[in-house]
Formats: C-alpha cells, structure tokens, sequence
C-alpha cells in the first residue's frame, strides 16, 4: 500500500514500527529518514539472525519506485505478516517535503590508518565475529559482533565524545550497523569502505595484535 507522508509519519510514531530502507547502502549514506534501517536482500538475514525483526515485526519501506513491487514480494515471500505499506516516491518525496534526514560519512582505509595516530579519541568497532577478532584485529580496537547489535545493551559502552570507525568483515553489512548505531542515539560513526578484507590489502600501515588466550592453568582455576 503507498502511504503518503502524512500516513507514513503516522505509522512511524509508534515505536514497534520500524522503517526498512531498501536502497543501495551507496544511496542510503547519502541521506535516509532518521531512524531508518538499512536492510536490503542481501543483509535480511542479518537482521533475523540478530533479532532485530521477526516475521510480525511491523515495518514500513522506504525504497525506489521501480523496486516496490520486488521488496514487497520479497519480504512477503519470507514471511513477514506486518507489512504496512511504503512511502509514495520514496526518499525523494522526502526530500521534496523538506523533511529532516541524517547521513553516514564513508571513508577509505588508508583514510583510517592515517587517523589512527593523531585521534585520542578515536575508536574502531570491530563487529566481525569474536572469533576472527580473537585471531587478529587491529590494536586497541574494540570487539562488538554484528551478531550481538540486536541488543541496545551491547552499546551502553559507547559514547558520543569516540569518533567510531566501524570495521565490518569486508563492507557489506556496514550500513546496517551503522543504522543501528543511530537508531540508539550514536551518531559520531563513520563506516569503513571495504572493511576488513580492504583492510588486508594495505596491512602494513596497521599494527595488529591477537586476544590472549587463557592458560590451562587459569581455566582450571575458575572450576
């Protein structure tokens, strides 16, 4: 169903309703409705497995007029029995109506390993998997799965005075996390193009260490 701006502003008061935004993530970082989400086809699976929607989750699309039609029937294939409809025109109505959008700033990884030096405050969030993590990671960075984001309290740690660098295992799933962020108030984040496969591909300008394993000793020690 098309929702007019009114209509979509409407639905979105209630806080059980969550915007999807289903463009491109090289659209969605140049502008999308605050409190917005970006998950496409490719990063759905994401967002189920991380308990952000279920199936009767209530949602509200943002996408481009010629991909309505597949959206929905994606979603509706997959089960989702809370469809509310989409903005009529998209992000661009939005736009024309001089609504308030946020954005996400994108930077190269040669861009990170020049600020790493010369930012005190600056943080890399790591949100590959903990065991990838544990094996190697750029050092001082700070470990947060993808797959524990689903849960607001895994952020109480983060502060707006860290200028966040998300590190994603290779930039798929960036705007995703990025969008979450914001959705809990975060918003000095920048994502990292690429992520950590780009990363790799300039290593020696990062300085890298591994988690410390525990010893049998220790391990024993706390039975």
């Amino acid at each position: 169903m098309p929702l007019s701006i009114e209509q979509f502003q409407a639905l979105t008061l209630d806080e059980s309703v969550y915007i999807i935004d289903t463009r491109p993530a090289d659209l969605f970082i140049e502008g999308y409705i605050p409190n917005a989400l970006n998950i496409t086809p490719a990063t759905i699976k994401y967002a189920i497995a991380m308990g952000i929607l279920t199936k009767e989750t209530p949602i509200v699309f943002v996408t481009e007029d010629d991909l309505v039609a597949e959206t929905i029937a994606y979603f509706t294939k997959a089960e989702f029995s809370q469809i509310k409809g989409y903005l009529q025109g998209g992000f661009a109505s939005w736009l024309a109506n001089s609504k308030r959008y946020d954005l996400i700033i994108e930077v190269e990884v040669d861009e990170l390993a020049m600020d790493i030096p010369f930012d005190e405050y600056l943080m890399i969030l790591d949100t590959r998997e903990e065991n990838n993590f544990d094996k190697e990671h750029i050092k001082n960075s700070v470990s947060l799965p993808l797959s524990e984001m689903g849960d607001p309290g895994s952020m109480s740690e983060l502060d707006e005075h860290f200028n966040i660098y998300i590190l994603t295992d290779n930039g798929e799933s960036n705007t995703l996390a990025a969008s979450l962020l914001k959705k809990q108030g975060i918003h000095n984040i920048r994502i990292t193009k690429g992520g950590w496969e780009e990363l790799l591909q300039i290593k020696d300008k990062f300085k890298f260490e591994r988690t410390p394993q525990k010893s049998t000793e220790e391990d024993s020690s706390l039975n």
